[in-house]
């Protein structure tokens, strides 16, 4: 499941950043295009999880967002223009954005020792990483081809041959029934109630804080890696690098179960924001490339003992029958809120760095996600109260 899934994504979201460029897009429709996923985040979640806790199989449920997403990637791929682009996107947003919480519902309702699903979440990360390793080779083809001739939309085609298979398979997934049938609300106030519990406050606090600063990353790094101004790579090479991360992950999702096991939640999540922090800062030097890489490297830890840990703690957290509404209430506020503040203020600062004669400056970019994702990593270690009793319980 997470391998085609995180196929799916990657050959949509990769090359996505330079597609856009190729198009003449701007800093601010660049993220523009990328917070349709926060705007998704702020509702389909709820509507997804309030279906999977009280009607539908979750299985169901995944494999109809990966099958209407395929006509839709192929609409996205034959545009040139923002705005169809941008509706485009959306409509994949839209049904992506369920997909990822529903798939982590399925995983922890079949996992008895939720230390594993590292192990289980690897073989996505596997995923990502060949069909990564694919589109480099075949950008590789072409720029020795037709050199000029930019062939990185050509992941949405492959995104949308991947989702086909991706919807289909998940049909074959085990059983997870609907969680609560009793219930009759979207589940929101029963998500709600969470904030009456401290330790999800700051959750959702640093969930939010760390999302803002996520398009810095997300949106750009791509663009920071190919432009002559930055690192200067060409586009196969630079998706080559950035599968870096991802190598880095599957090391990091191994030992996540023994780390947890371990250390904690608590250290797992402040060691998370700590690489977000530093990779932020080691990009603010911009050179050597080989340091870049190192950087790069670091996104294992980010999305492992960050990402992943903070759906592991709102999993503890939670009961069986809102188990997927408060994994919605978590992606509303980092994939909703946070993240659409986030692509506002990465697309903004990008444009307004541009440097006369081409290109950015990128040290003052990535200035601000350092120092603010360094600020947080004191806040949340400060705040936040491990609760070790409830988190044994669930082991």
């Amino acid at each position: 499941m997470f391998w085609l899934a995180q196929m799916a994504d990657a050959a949509s979201l990769v090359l996505l950043s330079g597609h856009m460029s190729a198009l003449g897009f701007s800093g601010t429709q660049i993220s523009s295009v990328y917070a349709t996923m926060a705007i998704a985040a702020l509702a389909s979640p709820f509507v997804a999880g309030w279906l999977a806790d009280r009607f539908f199989p979750s299985q169901a449920m995944l494999s109809g967002c990966y099958l209407l997403a395929v006509p839709i990637l192929v609409i996205a791929w034959g545009q040139s223009e923002f705005t169809p682009f941008w509706f485009s996107m959306a409509g994949v947003a839209l049904l992506r954005t369920p997909a990822r919480t529903l798939s982590t519902v399925v995983a922890f309702h079949h996992l008895g020792d939720k230390t594993h699903f590292g192990q289980v979440r690897a073989w996505g990360t596997l995923g990502w990483i060949c069909i990564s390793w694919c589109l480099s080779g075949y950008l590789r083809l072409w720029e020795s081809q037709a050199p000029g001739v930019s062939h990185m939309g050509d992941g949405l085609l492959v995104s949308a041959a991947v989702s086909l298979v991706a919807g289909l398979y998940c049909l074959s997934l085990p059983h997870t029934p609907p969680g609560n049938r009793d219930a009759t609300s979207l589940g929101l106030g029963t998500s709600l109630r969470l904030l009456r519990d401290p330790t999800f406050v700051v959750l959702l606090g640093i969930g939010f804080v760390s999302s803002t600063m996520n398009p810095f990353f997300y949106n750009f790094s791509f663009l920071f890696l190919t432009e002559v101004g930055g690192v200067g790579l060409a586009p196969s090479m630079a998706n080559m690098v950035q599968s870096l991360g991802q190598v880095g992950e599957v090391i990091v999702l191994l030992a996540l179960g023994t780390s947890l096991r371990r250390f904690g939640i608590k250290r797992i999540l402040l060691v998370g924001i700590a690489a977000q922090s530093l990779r932020f800062g080691l990009f603010v030097l911009g050179e050597p490339t080989w340091l870049m890489g190192a950087a790069l490297s670091l996104h294992g830890f980010v999305f492992t003992f960050f990402v992943i840990g903070l759906a592991i703690a709102v999993d503890e957290l939670s009961s069986a029958d809102n188990r997927a509404s408060a994994q919605g209430l978590m992606s509303l506020v980092r994939g909703g809120g946070g993240s659409l503040l986030g692509n506002y203020l990465a697309g903004t600062t990008y444009d307004r760095l541009a440097l006369e004669g081409g290109g950015h400056d990128w040290a003052a970019f990535f200035t601000l996600p350092a120092v603010v994702t360094g600020v947080s990593l004191v806040i949340f270690g400060l705040l936040f109260r491990e609760q070790r009793k409830r988190a044994a319980a669930s082991q």
